[in-house]
């Protein structure tokens, strides 16, 4: 296939059957004949109109006389594909996205659905959402946003001072980030590798962290193959650096695929010591094998594990990092299949982080450390399951985070990274320590 708004429209299909953008979008590009540029347009395409689903659902209803949901798939892919790109890209003219929708509707084998694409894209393209009256303010947060009306409700109740900031920053485009493998080279030698190559390239505040500049695969680069570097949001690094295990400790790292935590541990290793890097799925073990088969980590031994159930083999560590399964609200800008999250089963979510906290502390030696992190914002998962398990173990304590990124919150010695005003993903981080 060479036409980027049709495969976007086909993958638009395939992402409803329930299928992880990032995976759909990947799936669909290996089987894509088009040129560099018709790649990034359909990826832009494809991922905007994910990101904006729920706002152009909404406007497509005013024009619509039967539910979005009940139309042709394809109709509907065309109608939201057509719609994002005439009210949300710049570098397409109204009238280009509705003409090539109509004809694209045509190619499709859906010739009788024409004059339908064309007559509700002219309307709804033109509609002024800014003019409307909403029934209360989840509901305008919900279709402004783009995000579920329980995403904005749990967001207005639990982070109401944050809450419209918070949303805003999910459309930020992110900056990529990487993480110097150290073990292979320094920030000096890689950055001026980049230099060569063109790429703007800025060094971030936690140390071993890179901005970079870069339009396409980055993975395609001969950089990234020889292992030199692992793409790693800063916050994320900013987690390994307050656990910052040391050369000979014996580390966990309980909730570790796709592995760019356990490597980042490793690097702070020095590549000696013993990291068990352990994951619940094991079809994801794989993906930890293969990142620390190119990085070089040697120090680690990769494990199918249930970070909730406790086994005596883990116990007397060093340091252990609880990178907990979360709601995942601190990553919309990277992750838009989270916007249409209904929160369903949230309650038992925090069950589960409690649990798995619970276990990790028994694993933690006598003077150890622990960091409890996760990427949502959401309280209940942050600080309230921290100072719930801090009320029942009173041998540990609350430590601060050493040099955190600017605009971090470090309120009750937690710290709080809101997107906007740390420029990097939404993410918490507790540091515990044992006392000896």
């Amino acid at each position: 296939m060479k036409d980027p708004r049709r495969a976007a429209a086909a993958a638009l299909m395939k992402q409803e059957q329930n299928g992880y953008a990032n995976l759909v979008l990947d799936h669909v590009l290996e089987g894509f004949d088009g040129s560099a540029r018709d790649r990034a347009f359909l990826s832009a395409v494809f991922y905007g109109t994910v990101e904006r689903m729920i706002t152009l659902d909404y406007i497509l209803q005013k024009f619509l006389q039967k539910p979005v949901g009940k139309l042709d798939a394809a109709v509907r892919a065309v109608l939201r594909s057509g719609l994002y790109q005439a009210r949300f890209m710049d570098s397409v003219p109204v009238r280009a996205a509705i003409n090539e929708s109509v004809t694209l509707i045509r190619q499709m084998g859906k010739s009788s659905a024409a004059g339908l694409v064309n007559a509700v894209l002219r309307r709804a393209a033109a509609y002024d959402l800014a003019a409307e009256t909403f029934a209360d303010e989840a509901q305008r947060l919900c279709v402004q946003y783009s995000v579920t009306r329980e995403i904005a409700q749990l967001l207005l109740e639990k982070c109401p001072q944050e809450c419209e900031e918070i949303l805003k920053a999910s459309f930020a485009q992110p900056r990529l980030c990487l993480r110097i493998n150290t073990m292979q080279t320094d920030a000096r030698h890689l950055m001026a590798e980049f230099e060569k190559q063109m790429v703007p390239v800025q060094a971030g505040h936690v140390k071993g962290s890179l901005y970079v500049d870069f339009k396409g695969d980055i993975t395609a680069l001969k950089l990234f193959k020889r292992g030199t570097f692992h793409v790693q949001g800063e916050a994320s690094q900013l987690a390994c650096a307050a656990l910052c295990p040391k050369k000979g400790e014996k580390v966990l790292d309980l909730c570790a695929a796709p592995g760019g935590k356990s490597a980042t541990l490793c690097e702070y290793m020095g590549n000696h010591g013993t990291l068990i890097s352990c994951d619940a799925a094991k079809n994801r073990l794989s993906l930890i094998e293969s990142a620390f088969e190119r990085l070089g980590v040697g120090c680690a031994q990769v494990l199918q594990n249930d970070a909730s159930v406790y086994r005596a083999d883990f116990a007397n560590a060093d340091a252990v990092l609880c990178d907990v399964p979360c709601s995942g609200l601190g990553v919309l800008a990277k992750k838009p299949d989270i916007r249409s999250k209904t929160l369903e089963g949230l309650e038992e979510l925090v069950t589960l982080q409690r649990a798995i906290l619970e276990t990790a502390s028994r694993y933690v030696r006598p003077g150890g450390r622990l960091v409890y992190s996760t990427c949502t914002l959401n309280p209940d998962e942050n600080a309230g399951v921290v100072s719930a398990f801090l009320a029942q173990h009173p041998e540990f304590t609350v430590q601060p985070i050493p040099d955190p990124i600017p605009g971090t919150d470090t309120a009750d010695g937690f710290a709080t990274l809101y997107p906007h005003k740390t420029g990097t993903d939404g993410f918490f981080i507790a540091l515990l320590q044992k006392k000896k």
